[in-house]
């Protein structure tokens, strides 16, 4: 029977995720990156399953997510919780809960991350990492799990956060394609991965009931990625993000090639942010 602990592990992806919600901290203090209109929030998201090819033998998906964007005086905090459900053709299920908790540096050149994660087919994992670059964007990345198995970041590598604000000042700048050597935070055979972005134009959407925190639309914006090993033309997985402009995502879709999941933003709320003058 497929299931999912054949698949890449999910971490990379929700790591990417949470990143880019990362990219919505209080940045108004005074030695924010990114735009004035960022805001800090609490998101909750209901996953279920989206496209499904014959070939795939997992038939329903169940999950929720939940993000807190919390923002100290020299870097991005993240906080996140999700579970979910696999279901097989056959009647069977696996389940996956996980906690996951990041920091990046304002400098760009520091990375930490803390992952508890229990599955019904792997039982309990609990590790994390650290990185720092030097003056060339490169250097070691370094895990819990296996400390004497550092791995070596190429040159130009860029942490979640660089990443997603790069992302966003293409799509204001009309810059289209991007590509980028990313660290996420995970397991040492899936933190690194190559990354190819499409942005599209900006789609514009009722705020709903979204208070504050609610746009006129979002940018659609497309990442696919990548093993730096990997020689297909497949990615591994894609991901497809609504984004408004403040950094609250409305909904995302990851596709795993026979399936994919889809997410859909159920409330969202405002952070108080911490003033660090």
């Amino acid at each position: 029977m497929e299931t999912f602990q054949n698949r890449s592990q999910p971490r990379t992806t929700y790591a990417v995720l949470a990143a880019l919600l990362l990219a919505a901290s209080p940045l108004q203090v005074a030695n924010a990156k990114v735009g004035s209109n960022m805001v800090a929030h609490k998101a909750f998201y209901q996953m279920e399953m989206g496209d499904r090819q014959q070939t795939s033998q997992i038939v329903n998906i169940n999950g929720r997510s939940a993000f807190a964007i919390e923002r100290d005086c020299t870097g991005w905090r993240s906080i996140e919780d999700y579970m979910i459900q696999f279901v097989a053709e056959n009647g069977g299920m696996d389940s996956v809960l996980s906690h996951f908790e990041s920091w990046e540096a304002d400098s760009g050149d520091k990375y930490s991350f803390d992952i508890m994660e229990e599955s019904s087919f792997e039982g309990r994992k609990d590790f994390g990492g650290f990185v720092e670059l030097d003056g060339s964007d490169a250097g070691n990345a370094y895990f819990t799990m296996a400390p004497d198995s550092a791995i070596t970041l190429p040159s130009g590598t860029m942490f979640p956060i660089g990443h997603v604000q790069k992302i966003l000042k293409n799509a204001e700048s009309g810059e289209k394609i991007m590509a980028a050597t990313v660290f996420t935070g995970a397991e040492p055979d899936s933190a690194l991965m190559r990354t190819s972005t499409v942005v599209g134009g900006w789609r514009e959407a009722p705020a709903g009931e979204l208070g504050s925190l609610g746009e006129d639309g979002y940018w659609q914006i497309n990442v696919a990625y990548f093993k730096p090993t990997a020689t297909a033309a497949e990615p591994a997985y894609e991901i497809a993000f609504s984004m408004q402009n403040n950094g609250l995502v409305r909904g995302y879709e990851i596709n795993y090639g026979d399936f994919s999941i889809t997410a859909n933003l159920t409330s969202a709320e405002p952070v108080e942010t911490r003033d660090c003058s």
